[in-house]
């Protein structure tokens, strides 16, 4: 059995789904599974008709009038993407919710969901027959002439739910719109598999969606086909007589093994092997199964991994529940994994049609998902609605199981290996091999304060972003934190509404009743202001322990001073101004290193020099010397940020240059400070022993630890606009964990389909 090769082995790093009766909840979406809950609604005729669905097709003996169902899926968050409400009525559904989903994927795995530019990241996904337009969309003559042809086909054409992803989202590696009927998904992650493998892509997203509008909530029995007689799936059991139609889209994100470990991201399980073929003309008819085909695509892609069958403890089938499917789909897979190991441990069967119904395009994707979240709880789920095994599937003498009930999954020569299968109609199979994630790199956990940036479209989804993330930060172990301050903060997008808060004591998260910070818009003329640092190295000495623990820019100018005074026979009052200089720049270079770009320094005697060391005119050891007397002259350079005296003018090059000028301001006595120049020009941060903001925030309201104050003023800053990626220093050793994502502010926009009936007074309305 071959060992992983970290470069050859791809990571499942995000997952984002919209299953029926869990939505967007991944949690809720496992426990449904775990518990065997399916997630089927029925519908009255009085629905139906109101629909759209014929009056004679409802009233039918054999008329099913079930469906798994998203709710939801009429609205869209159109502003989020830049959509007019009536473009957004004219596209397709299902590419709008699997532009949620690559949305919410991406910052489950803990990236930018709109990429900077030079990124690879590619799109491999796929959609469902556009129902949607047939039935809702061509009969709304008004709405089709107002679109014109081309809008009409940009919005419906399964040909651009990759490239509208990849252009919304900026991705710029492949974007390629995979078909292969109901095996669509699981061919989409294969071609990702192929596409980092062969370096197309560094990133890659695959899926599918699936939904179709209320006109097709039901179907019509047909003895020996493959929808089902009473709206149940049953996949093996001995009632099994099909499958029920269902809506559901998901996306995974993708990448190399050995990219994610370096990365820091969390790695939900692992991608041994992939492989996909056809069935050709072996078998029955185009839309039969193939179990020759089957145990083909089953057999490579275990090879491809290099994979024993003996270490494979599930297969998640494609389980439609048919009489002719389910047979034949263990009998091929008997022909991959029946062993001859005297103590081979039972593999079980899985299904999640029997949960979510069968979700067409989206079906392969879905199982992935659930065999993924399978593997992390180390769990075998049941098949839903299993009772009496199907006496046509041949288990005897096998090495399968049907679980009936959800048990602990106990490793085969110490791993949980896993397959997860999707075979398309017209014969195209895919499978592909899983594995458990490896244990994650041991990191040092930092108990310290944090801040949690947020940032939304609009002020509603704003306000419910903050409190999805103040209620998360309450249930996160304080060790975990930085990780998901990290996160938050370098794995979304930057949108105009904004707020921040603290962890600890200091936050709303902290059960003192403090209320959640109010999210409020990025200031246009606050930006255009920009932001100056008035330097004045005043304040208590004491009390930045608390920076020098959690802020390692600030502790590399802190150690840096203290190594330059060992030693030194200073007198007492050139120490504490040798001091105060060191924790005066080294707060400054922390603003800067947390994306604070000051437009300006100012500063007057010691806290001018100060602003000379942060703007470059002298390093810090040129300047201690000056507070110490020596004789050896400073040789100042021009400054690299606009430097004035408090109450003067900006400093020319010349007047930088003159080390008589440093001199002075190093023997300078302590004096008040006076206020900062041109106050209503720009935004000014006091930077002493502390750092106090001069601008929004009442300074009696932030906290008296300096490292959470600090914190606070460059959270005030970035509400506003004022601040950028921060040093990757306060980044070493932070991993990407799930977090939560964008609260999608959805508003209805849809064309409904005609009813077959009047529509009452209400409907109307």
């Amino acid at each position: 059995m071959a060992e992983p090769d970290d470069d050859a082995t791809v990571a499942v790093v995000g997952l984002a789904v919209r299953v029926p009766g869990a939505d967007r909840d991944l949690d809720r979406f496992w426990r449904h599974v775990a518990h065997g809950i399916d997630a089927v609604s029925f519908f009255t005729p009085e629905q139906l008709l109101g629909w759209g669905v014929p009056k004679d097709l409802v009233e039918h003996p054999d008329f099913v009038p079930a469906r798994a169902v998203l709710d939801g899926a009429d609205r869209f968050d159109h502003r989020l993407f830049g959509y007019s409400p009536s473009d957004s009525a004219l596209m397709d559904p299902q590419q709008r919710i699997l532009l949620e989903c690559a949305w919410a994927a991406l910052e489950h795995a803990g990236q930018p969901p709109v990429a900077a530019d030079g990124n690879r990241t590619g799109v491999y996904v796929g959609t469902g027959l556009n129902v949607y337009l047939l039935d809702n969309v061509w009969p709304n003559q008004r709405a089709v002439e107002a679109a014109g042809g081309l809008g009409l086909i940009i919005g419906s054409d399964k040909d651009f739910a990759a490239t509208r992803i990849a252009y919304k989202l900026n991705l710029q590696g492949p974007a390629v719109t995979v078909q292969a009927a109901c095996s669509t998904s699981l061919v989409a992650v294969h071609q990702a598999v192929q596409a980092l493998l062969t370096y197309d892509a560094d990133v890659a997203l695959a899926g599918a969606a699936t939904v179709a509008p209320p006109t097709r909530r039901g179907h019509r029995y047909e003895p020996g086909g493959i929808f089902s007689a009473d709206g149940r799936c049953r996949a093996f059991d001995a009632a099994a007589d099909g499958t029920v139609p269902g809506d559901g889209a998901g996306v995974v994100v993708l990448k190399r093994l050995a990219d994610a470990r370096r990365d820091g991201d969390t790695v939900h399980a692992v991608i041994r092997g992939s492989a996909i073929n056809n069935d050709g003309l072996r078998k029955a008819g185009f839309t039969a199964p193939g179990p020759t085909g089957q145990a083909a695509v089953v057999s490579a892609a275990l090879e491809v991994a290099g994979v024993d069958p003996d270490t494979v403890g599930l297969i998640e089938t494609h389980g439609t529940g048919t009489a002719l499917g389910d047979p034949i789909e263990v009998a091929a897979l008997r022909q991959v994994f029946d062993s001859d190991r005297p103590d081979r441990a039972p593999c079980a069967l899985g299904a999640v049609k029997s949960v979510v119904g069968h979700l067409d395009t989206a079906a392969g994707v879905i199982g992935l998902v659930k065999t993924v979240l399978a593997l992390k709880h180390r769990t075998v789920p049941p098949i839903a609605h299993l009772s009496t095994p199907n006496p046509r599937i041949e288990l005897a003498g096998s090495v399968f199981e049907l679980p009936v009930a959800a048990r602990p999954w106990t490793p085969i020569d110490g791993v949980l290996r896993a397959g997860v299968s999707s075979f398309g109609i017209g014969g195209t199979n895919a499978h592909v091999v899983l594995e458990a994630a490896p244990d994650p790199a041991p990191r040092r956990r930092r108990h310290v304060t944090e801040l949690v940036l947020v940032s939304a479209k609009t002020a509603a989804a704003a306000e419910d972003a903050v409190d999805r993330a103040v209620g998360f930060v309450a249930r996160t172990a304080p060790g975990d934190l930085a990780d998901v301050a990290y996160t938050l903060r370098t794995g979304r997008a930057e949108l105009p509404w904004r707020a921040a808060f603290l962890t600890g004591p200091h936050g709303p998260a902290a059960g003192t009743g403090a209320p959640a910070p109010a999210a409020r818009q990025v200031d246009a003329k606050a930006r255009a202001r920009g932001v100056g640092l008035h330097l004045t190295a005043a304040g208590e000495l004491t009390g930045n322990r608390p920076n020098y623990d959690a802020d390692p820019v600030y502790r590399a100018t802190a150690d840096e001073g203290a190594a330059l005074l060992r030693g030194q026979p200073l007198d007492e009052p050139a120490r504490e101004r040798a001091t105060r200089l060191v924790a005066c720049v080294g707060l400054a270079r922390s603003l800067r290193g947390r994306g604070i770009a000051p437009d300006e320094l100012a500063g007057a005697g010691l806290g001018l020099l100060a602003g000379a060391v942060v703007a470059g005119v002298l390093t810090l050891p040129e300047a201690v010397a000056l507070l110490r007397g020596d004789p050896a002259p400073a040789r100042p350079r021009p400054a690299g940020l606009p430097l004035r005296p408090a109450g003067g003018e900006p400093l020319t090059d010349a007047e930088c240059a003159d080390p008589a000028r440093w001199r002075a301001a190093a023997l300078a006595p302590a004096a008040p400070q006076p206020p900062p120049p041109d106050a209503d020009r720009l935004l000014w941060v006091e930077v002493g022993t502390s750092v106090t903001p001069r601008f929004g925030p009442d300074p009696s309201t932030l906290p008296a630890d300096r490292h959470a104050r600090l914190l606070a003023t460059v959270g005030a800053l970035w509400q506003l606009g004022l601040a950028g990626p921060w040093d990757p220093a306060y980044d070493t050793g932070r991993r990407r964990v799930p977090a939560p994502t964008y609260p999608f502010a959805a508003t209805r926009h849809y064309l409904d389909a005609p009813a077959t009936h009047l529509e009452t007074e209400e409907r109307h309305h």
